[in-house]
């Protein structure tokens, strides 16, 4: 049952809670809420007042089910807590993040903007920074670099006070993100971990950006210091 309210085949669900006399699964409504289904959530609601865990919330977040999540919030009267919003923002779904903080009361916390950064999404990190109040940690620019958005990098460096580690560097490099670990080396103070430079190539190479030792080599032979 739990597959199939996954994969939104009402008609099955239906069948097995008909002639398998299994009654509703704990987690279908989960399930159902994780792909989206309403339609699914609504029928299980009606036979037993099903509703799904706090998990099943979140992924349906996550995922950017918008309307399951207006209806898990006003019908079913659902618990949400500051992991739904974290989880929309996270991976980009503007519009649930809109929602939510216009609807709900639980917010978000650093975990928002910085899983928005890390993944790319410089629209939502930019509507976080404008409307809500949590910030983020080191953490956003580090995931912003290790995954090659520079773009999030700049918006970050221009908008944020809390920076980055070393560990922005270390990655942009191993990640084989030339433009990130230049633009890094020219802009910021934090430089990259002691090893870095001496391992660099070599881990480059072993993952395979082979194409990019070109624009590496003249970063991993500066000094580790400051910019001008």
């Amino acid at each position: 049952m739990e597959k199939a309210a996954q994969n939104g085949h009402l008609d099955v669900v239906q069948w097995l809670y008909a002639n398998c006399g299994e009654g509703i699964k704990s987690d279908a409504a989960e399930f159902a809420a994780s792909g989206g289904h309403l339609e699914i959530l609504e029928w299980l609601h009606s036979k037993q007042g099903a509703t799904c865990a706090e998990s099943g919330v979140e992924l349906a977040a996550e995922n950017g089910h918008l309307e399951v999540l207006k209806w898990l919030s006003e019908r079913a009267s659902q618990e949400f807590n500051s992991s739904v919003m974290d989880s929309a923002a996270r991976n980009g779904h503007l519009s649930a993040v809109q929602w939510l903080h216009e609807n709900r009361e639980e917010g978000c916390t650093t975990a928002a903007m910085d899983g928005a950064a890390g993944n790319g999404h410089v629209a939502v990190v930019e509507w976080l920074l404008n409307n809500r109040k949590e910030g983020c940690t080191t953490k956003a620019m580090d995931k912003a670099s290790a995954k090659g958005h520079l773009d999030v990098v700049k918006f970050l460096h221009t908008n944020r006070s809390e920076g980055c580690t070393t560990s922005a560097m270390d990655q942009a490099i191993y990640g084989g993100h030339v433009d990130v670990a230049q633009w890094l080396k020219h802009n910021r103070t934090e430089g990259w971990s002691e090893y870095t430079p001496e391992n660099a190539m070599e881990r480059v190479a072993s993952d395979g950006h082979l194409e990019c030792s070109s624009g590496f080599s003249p970063i991993c032979q500066m000094e580790n210091t400051p910019p001008n």
